[in-house]
């Protein structure tokens, strides 16, 4: 855990250091974009323990397929949604299909709306009743102040920011190929972290369209 302004720090120190990088073109905030760009790259593409909610429990109204409770500061995008569970069901519940009509659904079905923010979807049939288990990711606000804390591991958004300004920059693609290969490293370490966890509390780190079933 580091703040954010330790690690446009550390990315200026790291950069300062290439040879023929001329660091003094890239001010701080042009590290600033490039950290939050990175960080959320890395959001999206893996699923965080810190970030991550599990199994928060909540009560569908019984007419409107709704939950009673309010999603705005904890699910911002509908690919932050990992599984919602029911009681009835030990197994997550399905997407409704784009070719199937709502009005044919017989068990119980998640629906997108973007009608209602605060709900992000419902469950049809919406007289469905009882308790269901959310397991979603929050993503923070753009960082902006200097004392903002960032929960991921801060060498990972160090070596991976240095490697997409050296990407981009191009003076010293040696310097660039070293960076990467130090952020993939990293990135594989976290990797082996996430399969030491027990099989059934772990989710899966890049799944999109396969992490319902």
């Amino acid at each position: 855990m580091t703040t954010f302004g330790e690690i446009v720090t550390k990315v200026l120190q790291r950069l300062s250091l290439v040879e023929g990088l001329d660091a003094q073109i890239y001010a701080e905030p042009r590290i600033q974009l490039a950290v939050q760009h990175k960080f959320d790259t890395m959001f999206r593409e893996y699923w965080w323990p810190e970030y991550t909610t599990y199994q928060d429990e909540y009560v569908l109204d019984g007419s409107t397929g709704n939950i009673t409770g309010d999603l705005t500061d904890k699910l911002n995008d509908w690919r932050d949604l990992h599984s919602v569970l029911s009681e009835n069901s030990s197994k997550p519940l399905p997407i409704l299909p784009l070719n199937t009509r709502i009005t044919d659904i017989q068990a119980p079905t998640i629906v997108w709306t973007i009608s209602n923010p605060s709900k992000m979807f419902y469950i049809a049939p919406k007289t469905t009743s009882g308790k269901v288990w959310l397991t979603y990711r929050t993503k923070p606000k753009d960082f902006e102040e200097d004392h903002e804390v960032i929960l991921l591991d801060p060498q990972l958004l160090i070596l991976g920011t240095c490697w997409d300004i050296l990407e981009d920059d191009g003076t010293n693609p040696g310097a660039s190929d070293k960076f990467r290969g130090l952020y993939q490293d990293q990135i594989n370490q976290s990797t082996r972290m996430f399969h030491n966890m027990k099989l059934d509390t772990m989710m899966p780190n890049r799944s999109v369209s396969t992490r319902w079933w």
